[in-house]
């Protein structure tokens, strides 16, 4: 089985107010993201992890669309999220996706499920389109300009066979290993990590200009 774990515990610091229960349609975002994935019949299995303060809103929300998905409570860092709703998954594979990304279809989550059963670990990421710069945030100096050509930019769902990223994620816990997403603690385990090709309307809602792209872009998609 397949199972998706969903994270929906952040703290929209960046957008400034709670985000996932803004409507795209007549759907709260994060009903949107967790139909997308109801539509693909290789998931078995949806885990959605949110904030102990925030639940009873989801479970308001999830009764009024009719919607099952097993619901656990988050930790204070993402990857802990992530790490409760691994935990609690039955699948022997596990795609994690960030509940902020709505627009998500069912062909990149096929894509992805198919492709964790024959790497075990794989990440859905899309080609840089223009030059990423890495700067110095006190005196904003370039520091490098990275090559386009081998420039990718990550997005969700990420997949692992379970054991991977649970391995990576207790590393993380003990503060053995750092990284900036799953891919990045699976990778310094030692396991390497297979990009899928994204999607660019797999946008993110970050800040509240996102939500307008994205309501204009998910009668399309």
């Amino acid at each position: 089985m397949i199972s998706v774990v969903i994270t929906a515990a952040g703290n929209s610091t960046r957008f400034g107010k709670e985000k996932l229960f803004y409507l795209i349609g007549k759907d709260p975002i994060f009903i949107r993201t967790i139909k997308q994935f109801v539509k693909v019949k290789e998931i078995g299995e949806i885990i959605l992890v949110v904030k102990k303060e925030t639940r009873k809103r989801f479970e308001y929300w999830l009764r009024k669309s009719k919607l099952k998905p097993i619901i656990i409570e988050g930790g204070k860092e993402r990857y802990e999220s992530a790490y409760f709703g691994v935990k609690a998954a039955h699948g022997e594979f596990v795609l994690i996706h960030d509940c902020a990304r709505p627009l998500v279809t069912p062909k990149l989550i096929r894509a992805v499920a198919n492709a964790v059963q024959e790497h075990h670990a794989v990440m859905s990421a899309i080609e840089a389109t223009t030059c990423v710069k890495i700067v110095d945030r006190e005196t904003m100096k370039v520091k490098q300009c990275l090559d386009r050509k081998t420039s990718w930019l990550g997005q969700t769902p990420h997949a692992f066979k379970k054991d991977i990223i649970l391995r990576a994620y207790e590393k993380a816990i003990q503060g053995e290993i750092y990284g900036m997403d799953d891919c990045e603690l699976v990778r310094k385990t030692g396991v390497n990590v297979v990009v899928v090709e994204g999607e660019w309307t797999n946008k993110k809602v970050t800040l509240q200009a996102d939500l307008d792209v994205i309501r204009s872009w998910s009668k399309y998609v």
